[in-house]
């Protein structure tokens, strides 16, 4: 499989052939046509500024969900705001890659013991395409194992699993360790198996992933778990203004099909350090002002549009068991 197929499907956005089968969202207890949302916060811990941005998000805004880098050195703020709200979702942002130029982590198990996870200077590699061409399954299975217990001792709940930068669905052999521990773990994994509109293109490469993933998902489906109809991020990745960010929101949430959607924001509030590591605080920024905004709840409203979170989704699915 060519390499960073699987994570264009993360990243990438446009329209696929309608499905006529039951959507996730009605197989997990909602009426027919229901239309189910998360907003999903990534990057926690990573850096204090998005601590700050997400936690507003969710006592001013819509943000129901996140997930912590567990190799970052904020975690620790993450955790103790999590002790005085331990009802809020939160997963593990599994983290292979150390991306940023200057500001940089290493793999929780130890360089020693991942030795293929880790550059020469003892960091996770800096993009998805190293991880591919050094990681050794094992050593990706050893890391996920070590971020989840790590997260335990902390006393954070670990009520889902996603992928930063989408690293664990660029290869199949990683996919594979991903599946494996949700499944063993009997924690839910971030898997698509329904219509999948914003994760497949035109492009027929991508499309034609789209019987794999659902082939995954039925897996994970039948181990007991639960999965999404969709999942959407920012199509562009580049920086735009809160009107075009509210705008584009808006838009989408009032065209979203029937099914559970997990929309994906990365909500930050950035000081000045943070430029220091990343050009991307404007962009986090409308994240966190569009999130925070009381229009977007009451399109959410209008629409008829069902606010879930993980932890929902996982006890609907459980209940199907009984």
């Amino acid at each position: 499989m060519r390499l960073g197929l699987i994570c264009l499907l993360i990243l990438g956005v446009v329209a696929v052939p309608s499905f006529a089968e039951e959507t996730y969202a009605e197989k997990l207890g909602w009426p027919e046509g229901s239309r189910v949302i998360f907003f999903h916060s990534d990057d926690l811990g990573m850096h204090h500024d998005a601590n700050v941005g997400t936690i507003r998000s969710i006592e001013e805004g819509v943000v129901t969900s996140a997930s912590t880098m567990m190799p970052c050195s904020w975690v620790p703020m993450w955790a103790e705001w999590m002790r005085e709200n331990p009802d809020f979702d939160n997963g593990v942002h599994l983290t292979l890659t150390s991306e940023w130029k200057n500001y940089r982590w290493a793999p929780v198990a130890g360089a020693e013991n991942v030795p293929s996870l880790v550059d020469p200077d003892g960091y996770l590699w800096r993009s998805v395409a190293e991880v591919v061409q050094y990681g050794d399954p094992d050593h990706v299975e050893m890391e996920i194992r070590a971020q989840i217990a790590k997260a335990r001792r902390m006393g954070l709940p670990v009520t889902h699993l996603d992928s930063h930068m989408g690293t664990l669905f660029a290869s199949p052999e990683f996919l594979a360790r991903y599946v494996k521990v949700g499944i063993e773990e009997q924690i839910p994994i971030m898997m698509m198996g329904g219509h999948m509109e914003y994760l497949t293109s035109e492009n027929p490469e991508r499309a034609a992933l789209a019987p794999m993933l659902r082939e995954v998902a039925q897996q994970v489906w039948d181990a007991g778990l639960p999965l999404l109809d969709d999942l959407q991020t920012d199509p562009t990745g580049a920086a735009r203004d809160v009107e075009d960010k509210r705008a584009d929101i808006i838009k989408r949430l009032r065209e979203m099909r029937p099914g559970v959607t997990m929309l994906i924001v990365h909500c930050t509030d950035p000081s000045p350090v943070f430029s220091k590591i990343s050009g991307s605080g404007p962009n986090r920024l409308s994240d966190t002002e569009v999130m925070s905004d009381p229009e977007i709840r009451k399109v959410i409203e209008e629409e008829g549009l069902i606010l879930t979170t993980w932890r929902e989704l996982h006890e609907r699915r459980k209940a199907l068991q009984n």
